[in-house]
């Protein structure tokens, strides 16, 4: 975005409103001097004041992205450029393209024809319906949908929590829905990784205990449960913090512990339900860079579930739920983060009937 052509926008729409700096300024309850800054282009509104002041100046968000008024044949094109520039200045100028050779590796995870039926005394609901698709190994894969549209359902059958009424699930080959209810602890332990929105470390180890403490329980060699932390902990930069207690770090740095206890017994596929939740944006750029680090450099695979678009723009692939049902799948192929980001608001729209606004997807 153009700050100085943004600054001179707002100061020729303060005018035409036959206002002065300090009106403006005692309008949105601020100081004149903030509006002196934006209009001479040495910085831009508070995300907060976005709205207000668009609509104290008569104008849409698009148009003060722009810095410019847009017209009506020129709106569609002029919206989708601005879209673009505010999803680059806000994600970044990611450049990431999928390697060709990252497209044909073995399937780790199939679902086929899934379904899930709750029956309660007076009738029964189907919260996931006849539900099938397949991740590769070393894919980054989010599932995404409104509340109650069954994606955390479908998570936890994978996740072996709960068993589906119909259909099959494999795991590495294997069809977990045979498993006995006594052997799935153990299937959990010796297959899945997981990182949760709430982190769900031990309080009372420190970080790199509740590491070693899932590498102890897989009975992994005494000897080489240093080696494995501190090379994964260099690796997501919390190597400093090892020797403190959880309450002692940010949330960014538990819920990288939690990724390097999910990664450090070399599980078959980790499952992530909301892990950015709980984080600021900062953070949750830091650890969703750090899931896709895992994928290229451990070949991790990693299901996410997710409603924020920021977060599945990170993804190799989203599905999308809704009523139980996949009702469409994207792929990232050949694009970079910004133009998937456009690609899943615009998928987004179609499933639901509805447009989003950009600053809402944003600021969410």
């Amino acid at each position: 975005m153009n700050q100085n052509k943004i600054g001179v926008f707002i100061s020729e729409r303060r005018k035409a409103k036959g206002w002065t700096q300090n009106q403006l300024a005692e309008k949105l309850g601020i100081t004149d001097k903030a509006i002196s800054k934006w209009e001479t282009g040495r910085s831009m509104p508070d995300l907060s004041l976005f709205i207000p002041l668009c609509g104290l100046l008569e104008i849409t968000l698009n148009e003060l992205f722009a810095g410019e008024c847009i017209t009506d044949e020129n709106i569609k094109e002029k919206a989708d450029e601005v879209l673009m520039e505010v999803i680059t200045n806000w994600l970044g100028n990611d450049k990431g393209k999928l390697k060709a050779e990252e497209i044909t590796q073995k399937n780790v995870l199939e679902v086929q024809n899934i379904s899930k039926i709750y029956e309660t005394e007076s009738n029964s609901v189907l919260a996931v319906n006849d539900v099938s698709f397949q991740i590769a190994q070393g894919r980054f894969v989010g599932i995404m949908g409104a509340s109650g549209s069954g994606k955390t359902t479908l998570l936890n059958l994978i996740a072996t929590i709960d068993k589906p009424t119909n259909g099959i699930i494999r795991i590495g080959g294997q069809n977990i829905v045979d498993i006995a209810e006594e052997d799935t602890a153990n299937f959990r332990r010796e297959h899945l990784g997981f990182v949760f929105q709430e982190y769900n470390l031990l309080e009372t180890l420190t970080i790199y205990e509740n590491i070693a403490l899932a590498l102890t329980v897989k009975e992994t060699p005494k000897e080489s449960i240093g080696q494995i932390i501190q090379s994964i902990s260099e690796k997501l930069n919390i190597s400093a913090v090892l020797d403190k207690f959880p309450y002692e770090v940010s949330g960014g740095q538990r819920q990288r512990c939690a990724c390097a206890r999910a990664i450090a017994v070399k599980p078959d596929i980790i499952l992530a339900d909301e892990p950015t939740g709980a984080l600021d944006s900062h953070a949750a750029k830091q650890l969703l860079s750090v899931f896709v680090m895992l994928c290229k450099e451990y070949n991790a695979t990693i299901l996410m579930v997710t409603h924020d678009v920021m977060a599945a723009s990170y993804c190799d692939r989203i599905l999308f739920m809704q009523d139980g049902e996949i009702k469409a799948t994207l792929n990232r192929e050949q694009k970079n983060k910004q133009a998937f980001f456009a690609d899943i608001l615009k998928k987004i729209e179609l499933i639901e009937g509805e447009s989003h606004d950009v600053f809402e997807i944003v600021n969410s």
